[in-house]
């Protein structure tokens, strides 16, 4: 199975969902992430080495405050 994100106007959206329903059950599933938070992917690897370089720098004394990254997460 593929996934695929979809930005789709509001206009034609419920032409798109009525063009879905003529596809074979089962065959789409539809997941709409307007009220879900949306994260995006990274691999495995990319998380893993990110980890790694935060945590190297931390007995370097490189680290960040605390309240300032969340202070930038949050805004």
């Amino acid at each position: 199975m593929h996934a695929v994100k979809l930005n789709i106007t509001d206009e034609i959206f419920e032409k798109f969902m009525g063009l879905i329903d003529i596809l074979p059950k089962n065959s789409i599933k539809i997941e709409e992430i307007d009220t879900i938070p949306f994260y995006p992917a990274i691999s495995f690897e990319e998380a893993q080495a990110k980890v790694k370089t935060s945590v190297s720098g931390i007995s370097k004394n490189m680290g960040k405050d605390s309240q300032i990254v969340f202070d930038k997460l949050l805004s």
